[in-house]
């Protein structure tokens, strides 16, 4: 089909009319049209009959400066010579032209706001730079893909974040205040670069009907200045009204064992410990004069405190670890100096060519900031162990790996292994309850001391010096003190440990005290007596019941023998899942109440590992508040908040 053959359909079209392109060949649906602003024969672009995105695209990228005129040119024309190129039996009555035309416009805008949208999402996934649309390619990618597309500006793209921080900030507010009100425990913690500090905070629940445990980003605030106490406790105070979160539905803050948080939650905690102060009486009393300025400023109230348990342990493997070596502190030092050596070369360029050709893989090395990295790159060393001597010679490392050095290595992770799985299963976020700390903690003391029957030739002596200082790091919850209660209640009404979990060699008044404990604290619980069903109780539960507190009053009302009856049914309950709570209301509120609470800080360590990739050396003239507001965004699309 040649020109002439063409001209004879009357279709005529703006594009080739000869102002901008004139057709030189048409086959089928296929158009083949010279440019004459190229003012070259071999300029010829093809594109279709149906659409004209090649041609348009043609003029924007080759001739920037008249595609305003080529816009235009099109626009001037009248509506029927634009319509697409078509034969006469196919043309659409007026209605149904005008149909296409609305539903073309509003797919136009839903790919517009689709396109929008991903951007944003790729920024802030992606931790990328908002100059990112700005990037000509980036453009161009876009262009090539549609180009009725168009990419947001970066001050349109900075609005959006904004819009977008305010929206989950209102969805985070509903969710903390509606009715009722759900517990939360945060976490907290500074993170410091070399020019500023960070304070992050993170929330998380339990959803009551699900029992999963959900989480979101509260804050990652400069924090300017000294990192005392007294400033500690106010930023954390108006981080918490920011959010409405107030003290009485916040379970507890969750922080590492550093001097600064622990004396802000000392100062500031609403608990006050009556019974230290009831055992004072032959103290001298003293009073104190308190300036009123301090009276009426530092006024504030922090939640329940909680001393991370992953960082504790972390403490027992390397601190605690260090100070007991003794006599085999030497074989140690001289085993762990030439792994380091390994771990330094595998961090430069050349050397870890010549370790990939050796091994075929990367060797794993550790960060300092996780103690876990520490076991896995031990672990991983001997799982290389016939190959690392000729990794050594091709590095030119002045030292041999001996057999003695790797018998040294696989009894270093077989003592540290069960603290390392007790930190994995400590810092799981999704899974892990507060009811979980103290099996665990009674499990891997168990572990520690059954290597003692095993034959260790390096460290059997610092077996029972190690699971004295666990001992010590938690003797609260190894005690089942007053002050492990929560933990205490949280494992009990954990379906998974119920009363299962207790030591035989707990004293009677012992079992009896965990047992009130539990009776208690579900006595305090607001829930309608129709809510409080319990099943046909036999005479031996009901005896049962009398047993378990013999030194109360025999006369109870229906209501606290209904939940006795129920805790009873529970305990009892051979059932394992957290499905089973919906048969108990009162231990499922027992359970979110005191299973709130997460066993470590690792969440907001998590979020200043984002902050890291955020605040790289490339962006370090990044503005607090646009780091503050890309962390936040970052943060909470991690946890689904969106």
């Amino acid at each position: 089909m040649n020109v002439h053959e063409f001209s004879q359909k009357n279709i005529n079209h703006p594009i080739f009319d000869g102002t901008f392109f004139t057709i030189k060949k048409i086959e089928n649906d296929n158009v083949r049209a010279l440019c004459i602003l190229c003012n070259n024969e071999k300029a010829v672009i093809s594109g279709s009959i149906q659409a004209n995105s090649n041609f348009r695209t043609h003029i924007k990228r080759i001739h920037k400066d008249k595609f305003e005129d080529f816009q235009t040119h099109l626009k001037s024309q009248p509506r029927s010579s634009k319509r697409k190129i078509c034969s006469d039996d196919t043309i659409s009555s007026p209605v149904l032209k005008q149909t296409k035309l609305i539903n073309g416009s509003k797919l136009s805008t839903s790919k517009q706001n689709t396109l929008d949208s991903n951007i944003i999402n790729y920024v802030v996934n992606s931790m990328k730079p908002l100059s990112t649309v700005s990037d000509e390619y980036f453009i161009k990618i876009i262009n090539d893909i549609d180009p009725e597309l168009s990419v947001i500006s970066r001050r349109t793209l900075g609005r959006r974040l904004d819009d977008k921080k305010i929206i989950i900030c209102e969805k985070l507010n509903k969710i903390f205040q509606k009715s009722p009100k759900i517990k939360v425990c945060t976490t907290a913690d500074i993170w410091s670069t070399k020019h500023r500090s960070f304070i992050g905070v993170t929330a998380h629940w339990i959803d009551s009907e699900t029992f999963e445990r959900h989480g979101c980003v509260l804050a990652c605030r400069r924090f300017k200045g000294s990192h005392t106490y007294d400033k500690i406790a106010e930023i954390l105070e108006c981080i918490f009204s920011e959010f409405s979160l107030h003290i009485e539905q916040i379970t507890s803050t969750v922080t590492d064992n550093g001097a600064n948080f622990v004396k802000a939650f000392k100062e500031f905690n609403c608990n006050i410990n009556f019974e230290e102060n009831a055992n004072s009486e032959n103290e001298e009393t003293v009073f104190l004069d308190i300036p009123l300025e301090d009276n009426l400023t530092n006024n504030f109230v922090l939640p329940h405190h909680v001393r991370c348990a992953s960082h504790t342990l972390s403490l027992l493997a390397t601190t605690d670890f260090n100070n007991i070596l003794g006599p085999n502190s030497k074989i140690h030092y001289s085993v762990m100096g030439k792994c380091t050596a390994l771990w330094n070369a595998s961090r430069r360029p050349k050397s870890s060519e010549i370790i990939m050709d050796e091994l075929g893989c990367s060797l794993i090395y550790p960060t300092p900031t996780r103690w876990n990295s520490l076991f896995d790159s031990l672990n991983h060393l001997i799982t290389l162990r016939c190959k690392l001597n000729n990794v050594v010679k091709c590095l030119n490392l002045n030292f041999v790996l001996k057999e003695s050095d790797y018998e040294y290595i696989e009894e270093l992770v077989k003592v540290l292994k069960p603290i390392a799985q007790a930190l994995d299963y400590l810092q799981a976020e999704k899974n892990c309850f507060y009811g979980q700390l103290i099996p665990t903690l009674i499990s891997l003391k168990l572990r520690l001391e059954e290597l003692k029957n095993q034959k260790l030739r390096y460290l059997f002596n610092l077996i029972s010096p190690l699971c004295n200082k666990l001992h010590d790091r938690f003797k609260n919850y190894f005690n089942l003190s007053h002050e492990a209660d929560d933990a205490i209640l949280a494992t009990c009404f954990h379906p998974l440990f119920k009363m299962r979990w207790i030591p035989k060699s707990l004293t009677e008044a012992d079992k009896e005290r965990i047992q009130l404990l539990c009776i208690n604290a579900a006595k305090k619980i607001n829930i309608p007596n129709n809510e409080i069903s319990t099943s046909d109780v036999s005479d031996d539960d009901d005896n049962f019941l009398i047993c378990m507190s013999p030194n109360r009053s025999n006369v109870l009302t229906d209501s606290s023998k209904s939940i006795e009856l129920q805790i009873l049914q529970f305990f009892n309950d051979k059932n394992k899942s957290l499905t089973c709570l919906n048969n108990y209301p009162v231990v499922k509120q027992l359970f979110i109440d005191y299973n709130t609470n997460i066993c470590s800080s690792a969440p907001v360590e998590r979020l200043f590992s984002f902050a890291g990739f955020i605040m790289a050396p490339t962006r370090s003239r990044l503005s607090d508040e646009q780091f503050e507001k890309l962390v936040f965004l970052k943060g909470n699309q991690n946890y689904g908040i969106i």
